[in-house]
């Protein structure tokens, strides 16, 4: 996935934040919050790294699904946007859009189904990426494009960088 080395390709939630910085970004999780990655081989669980991006932050987990959790979006895209992707080993997906605190879009990006009731905006977007019908020909790849448009969060050359992580227990 061009432009995510640093995320697993087998299991991770990304999750893009606009507007906020990694450190505003951690601390509407109610986590303490820690610069730069000096103690993420410490952590086997529950790790979020936050990472600076253009238009805001992007927030991932190896393994971890803390970021597809409604409480989590809520926080995180209250008076701002939220997008999340999210697999597991197992290739379960999940794909969750919220502004202002209000889930938007929700849907597996893997198999995204039925298109009836999104709103024409998103429509158009995942049909371009491939991201409609029965089964995805966009995948993964597709999804975290959508997340970029719809948040307005692309990652840049400092997103290599953990700029903060904390520990969230669920």
């Amino acid at each position: 996935m061009s432009g995510y080395d640093w995320l697993d390709d087998e299991a991770f939630c990304a999750t893009f934040v606009r507007g906020l910085t990694p450190h505003e970004a951690l601390a509407r999780l109610g986590i303490d919050v820690f610069d730069g990655d000096d103690e993420e081989g410490d952590i086997d669980e529950g790790l979020i790294s936050a990472r600076s991006a253009e238009g805001g932050t992007i927030l991932s987990e190896e393994n971890g699904y803390a970021g597809s959790l409604d409480e989590v979006l809520r926080s995180l895209s209250a008076g701002t946007v939220a997008a999340s992707v999210f697999v597991n080993v197992n290739r379960l997906a999940s794909f969750d859009h919220y502004a202002d605190g209000r889930r938007i879009l929700s849907f597996d990006p893997l198999f995204p189904g039925d298109e009836d009731g999104i709103p024409e905006d998103f429509l158009a977007h995942r049909e371009e990426l491939g991201l409609v019908g029965d089964e995805s020909e966009g995948g993964l790849a597709a999804a975290l494009l959508l997340a970029e448009r719809i948040a307005e969060v692309r990652p840049n050359a400092s997103s290599d960088v953990v700029v903060a992580h904390g520990v969230l227990e669920y």
